[in-house]
């Protein structure tokens, strides 16, 4: 005849008292708790699984009730019956929450790491593609959970962006780290393979822009709008810095030589990778700066995001973005300001083409040429940032008057 067990009571598992050994009471039908001479009591639960007696650990009371105990108890009990085993059940239990913790982020960055310490392409390339998504994607969902990231949610992130070969590169890295993550089972299965049937890629074309004089329209619709100030600033930064867009959004404070007016960009946050650049910097950027201090003064970027994740700069689209909503949308897109800055100082017939690139991070020489004549062309390079800010300048003057 089969032992009868009385149930326990919460005031039994109050009064039970260490012993000099440990002993266990029952529960009945599995659930135990064990007492140790130091005087802790913990829950576990025995069952027969394949033939054979296994036990699982459930906590410790009073943190895990008496009444939790038994609800967990009856759930592996259920189980079992199932066929399932309890504790192969638990474990993968913890694996999907600690997957479901693993950022988009986090998995770009293993990808990356794994990418360079196999080999399996030429480091300059496997960091221009991390660039990529740095610049353009992660600042928008790296901090989702890769298993919230869905086929929707990448190709709203990616619309505003040209289709251009950039963004097919950058698609491809986006499938290989969702593969990644599908052959690690972080994920079932990866959401976008289908990802490139939601753009028609093309050559990249000329950037559409609009001729110099009628630069004075952008500034009267920018004051028209509801566009931010830091993201108009930023605009204006854009223009009188002649930065390409992620360029301009990444600087640092740490970036700006205050004392010598000048700009450094390392080359890593540059366009290619292989050359940093040094802007000069007018009295009008100078200003921009200043202005921006007000809003990220004790941040890091100097555009940085108002969005969470804050530790990152703006998106590279949000100048575009802007431009669009202002009505410039198929007309003039804000890697296009640099063609105005290009026409306006080409035009005047003032100064040298070779300055004038330079200013634009346009350098075809080798490295050794290349620093030479930088150095040599500095003090012109500034007389011409110097020129194209002061045209700046009047054609957001001349905006003002015409309202």
């Amino acid at each position: 005849m089969a032992r009868i067990v009385k149930p326990l009571t919460v005031t039994t598992l109050k009064n039970s008292k260490a012993k000099d050994k440990e002993y266990t009471l029952s529960d009945g039908k599995g659930l135990q708790i064990k007492i140790f001479p130091n005087g802790s009591k913990l829950w576990r639960f025995s069952y027969r699984f394949n033939q054979k007696l296994q036990r699982i650990s459930l906590g410790a009371f009073p943190d895990i009730s008496l009444e939790t105990a038994r609800r967990i108890a009856s759930e592996y009990r259920g189980l079992v019956q199932q066929g399932i085993d309890p504790r192969v059940y638990r474990e993968a239990s913890k694996q999907e929450q600690l997957n479901k913790q693993i950022t988009l982020q986090e998995m770009a960055e293993k990808w990356h790491k794994r990418r360079l310490e196999k080999a399996l392409v030429k480091e300059k390339t496997a960091i221009k593609s991390f660039r990529r998504l740095e610049i353009h994607l992660l600042p928008l969902l790296g901090h989702l959970s890769i298993q919230d990231i869905t086929l929707k949610k990448v190709v709203q992130a990616l619309e505003p962006i040209d289709a251009t070969d950039n963004l097919y590169k950058m698609n491809i890295s986006l499938i290989q780290i969702f593969d990644l993550a599908e052959s690690e089972e972080i994920i079932e299965r990866n959401p976008l393979k289908l990802l490139h049937n939601h753009f028609n890629y093309r050559e990249c074309k000329n950037q559409p822009t609009i001729e110099p004089h009628y630069l004075s329209g952008l500034f009267r619709a920018l004051d028209r709008s509801n566009i931010s100030k830091p993201t108009s600033l930023l605009i204006e930064w854009q223009l009188l810095t002649m930065l390409r867009p992620a360029e301009a959004v990444s600087v640092e404070w740490s970036d700006v030589d205050f004392d010598k007016s000048k700009l450094h960009i390392p080359a890593e946050r540059m366009k290619g990778g292989q050359r940093s650049h040094d802007v000069a910097l007018s009295k009008q950027a100078l200003a921009i700066l200043d202005k921006m201090r007000g809003y990220n003064g004790n941040r890091k970027h100097i555009f940085a995001s108002f969005k969470a994740p804050y530790d990152r700069p703006m998106s590279s689209q949000t100048a575009n973005n802007a431009i669009k909503k202002i009505g410039y949308k198929g007309v003039l897109v804000a890697h296009g300001l640099r063609s105005i800055a290009s026409t306006y100082l080409h035009d005047l017939d003032r100064f040298s083409e070779e300055a004038i690139e330079l200013c634009l991070s346009h350098d075809k020489k080798s490295k050794v040429r290349s620093a030479y004549d930088k150095s040599k062309k500095w003090k012109s390079r500034q007389i011409v940032m110097q020129v194209w800010g002061d045209y700046v300048e009047n054609a957001k003057l001349d905006a003002v008057k015409a309202v």
